[in-house]
């Protein structure tokens, strides 16, 4: 046999094994800053309720001074320099705010928290390779999503759970909200979760679905785990009943189509298909928006979206006072601080978020915060776009999706801004620019083809 024939004959969708050593010292301590990194800043208010603010904040500083210790150990030069301008902009005028902010203090401590957040995410896009972010982020989550359906059956059962550091006085929290998990999983009810929040872990969930799904095509292993958190993960997004995480499951499906359609195509027949794609996601806006009371009964929301339009209202009212430099950087509202204090309440529970996080940016940093913004999700969604399209693997579907579910995110809820959205922001960013060859090996194989093959795959065939 010649040797064509012989090459010919191997099959050329035969995933390509990178494997790494997860028993080696310093993978392991630096996993372990990874997995205690993200349960913080995925679960902060779990953290709290359980060792309160104090306890939460000796966290901080420990991951901080940890994550400090890490990058030095391993020189973060390439990885700092991979850092987007838009993002360094950002965090510049972030610091500049102090010389006109309203609440010097309040801005100070949250500049501390924002760059010990940043600090986490350059950790992770300098120690891991896509391919082991995805192992850490996905059993991350296995076990966030896990553990969050235990506290709810033991809810379910016992009755509703308080945060053991309660941030309400009194022995009885003024409203639901205010419990650590309310108890609703049998009356299929949303549910909380350890994170203590619904659309939090809406947001888990759904971030967790995607990456279970990624990891069920790209693993060499046992498929049961990925497959039982990927039902699990789809469980959870549906109880938690989040509008938005419904719209973002939506817009991914639409996005990975074009990608995966697009992939190995000539310029011409991939703009074409932009366009075609570009006046569907067009008209669906535009219908979406005719049809807007429609939309929210489906979704199971009231039309002015759960009382977001009253709080975007309120949020434009300071935003014009100062509509140019903003009112200083804070983040999060941290309760006390005006003009937050009392800005917004809804069925007596108060707001410490704009619930988009470009009118929060706009009205803490003005125009200029508002443009940077704009222009980093923009840069960082081209270069992801750009690698999820020209990667014939589909492990490179990923961190797209992951920035997907920050975008829609962001358009009802402020966390874009800090702790996960940001450390999964500046990750993504900075990640996205390392060069096309330090990536994994191109396959022969397009995705589309690849993933015709998989339920064959699943089926052990």
């Amino acid at each position: 046999m010649s040797a064509k024939s012989i090459t010919s004959s191997i099959p050329i969708t035969q995933p390509i094994r990178i494997p790494f050593d997860r028993t080696s010292k310093k993978y392991k301590a630096a996993a372990a800053l990874a997995y205690i990194g993200l349960f913080t800043v995925l679960a902060p208010d779990a953290i709290r309720y359980s060792i309160g603010w104090l306890g939460w904040s000796l966290v901080v500083i420990a991951l901080a001074v940890w994550t400090v210790i890490a990058l030095g150990l391993k020189s973060p030069t390439k990885t700092l320099a991979r850092i987007p301008i838009p993002l360094l902009s950002l965090m510049a005028l972030m610091l500049l705010s102090l010389i006109w902010s309203q609440y010097r203090e309040v801005t100070l401590l949250t500049l501390g928290l924002q760059i010990t957040a940043t600090l986490f995410a350059i950790f992770l896009a300098n120690q891991f390779s896509w391919r082991q972010l995805l192992h850490i982020l996905s059993n991350t989550l296995r076990f966030l999503l896990a553990s969050s359906l235990l506290i709810e059956l033991y809810a379910a059962i016992t009755g509703p759970i308080a945060p053991l550091f309660p941030n309400y006085e009194g022995s009885e929290p003024p409203h639901a909200s205010y419990l650590w998990v309310q108890g609703n999983l049998f009356e299929l009810e949303r549910i909380q979760g350890i994170m203590g929040n619904a659309n939090l872990l809406a947001f888990t969930a759904v971030l967790g679905a995607l990456l279970f799904l990624i990891e069920l095509i790209v693993t060499d292993r046992s498929k049961w785990l990925p497959a039982f958190s990927l039902t699990l993960a789809i469980a959870i997004a549906f109880l938690a009943q989040s509008a938005g995480m419904t719209v973002a499951m939506g817009l991914i499906a639409f996005a990975a189509t074009v990608a995966i359609l697009s992939e190995g195509r000539p310029k011409p027949t991939r703009h074409r298909i932009y366009r075609f794609a570009g006046l569907v996601l067009a008209l669906a806006i535009v219908l979406g928006v005719v049809f807007r009371d429609v939309v929210f009964d489906l979704l199971g929301r009231s039309p002015d979206a759960t009382g977001r339009f009253h709080i975007w209202d309120r949020v434009l009212g300071l935003i014009w006072e100062k509509p140019l430099e903003g009112w200083g950087w804070i983040g999060y509202w941290i309760p006390g601080t005006e003009p937050y204090e009392g800005l917004v309440e809804i069925n007596g529970v108060p707001m410490y978020q704009a619930h988009n996080a470009y009118l929060d940016i706009w009205m803490q940093l003005g125009i200029l915060g508002l443009a940077l913004l704009i222009w980093l999700m923009i840069s960082v969604f081209a270069r992801l776009w750009a690698v999820a399209v020209r990667h014939t693997n589909p492990l490179y579907l990923y961190p797209l999706f992951g920035f997907l579910v920050i975008a829609a995110q962001s358009l009802t809820e402020s966390r874009l801004l800090i702790e996960a959205g940001w450390v999964l922001l500046v990750l993504l960013g900075t990640k996205s620019r390392e060069p096309f060859a330090e990536l994994e090996p191109l396959g022969r194989t397009p995705k589309r083809l690849k993933l015709l093959r998989i339920p064959l795959r699943i089926l052990g065939r």
